[in-house]
């Protein structure tokens, strides 16, 4: 992982404008232009200091810096030390696990932050892949919220899936 750099656009482009990557995820189908302003947006979008702060990396293969995807924290609540992170990977690099490697490092750099207690994932449970990949990591299922977000004109369920430091770092 690695903070985008100019270049990574182009790569981008591929998943953004896909209508089945972008269907699980806040915002539509993108184009360059609107890839190029959102990363703008995003370039100092590295450090979690405070609530509210957020994170967007660059999911790499190690072998020749191949964007692949997206790796994404947020920092949810100071007061309850509570991180959520999630991804977006295109689908041609999809069950190769680079976004297994890359969140079981993020989840470890984030409980070493000593910033967080918990850190989980919230996603729809039609998205199968994204749900495949909290098990792997070995999150616990903690909640399923019926029709519990308004998302792109519909009400939609959402699965949380998570962890506790201690627990983390008895596994990793």
């Amino acid at each position: 992982m690695r903070p985008f750099k100019a270049g990574d656009e182009h790569s981008m482009l591929e998943y953004h404008s896909d209508p089945d990557v972008v269907r699980y995820i806040p915002w539509e189908v993108r184009t360059l232009e609107e890839i190029i302003a959102s990363n703008l947006e995003n370039q100092h979008a590295f450090r979690l200091n405070e609530e509210g702060d957020y994170l967007t990396l660059a999911l790499c293969r190690k072998s020749d810096d191949q964007l692949v995807g997206q790796m994404n924290a947020m920092y949810r609540s100071k007061e309850h030390q509570r991180a959520e992170f999630g991804y977006v990977v295109n689908p041609r690099f999809g069950g190769q696990g680079y976004v297994t490697e890359a969140a079981e490092a993020l989840i470890s750099a984030l409980f070493s932050s000593g910033l967080f207690h918990t850190v989980f994932a919230n996603m729809d449970p039609r998205n199968s892949p994204s749900e495949h990949v909290a098990v792997r990591l070995g999150l616990r299922k903690e909640a399923h919220h019926i029709q519990d977000y308004w998302f792109k004109g519909e009400w939609t369920d959402s699965f949380i899936y998570g962890t506790v430091k201690d627990e983390w770092q008895s596994r990793h």
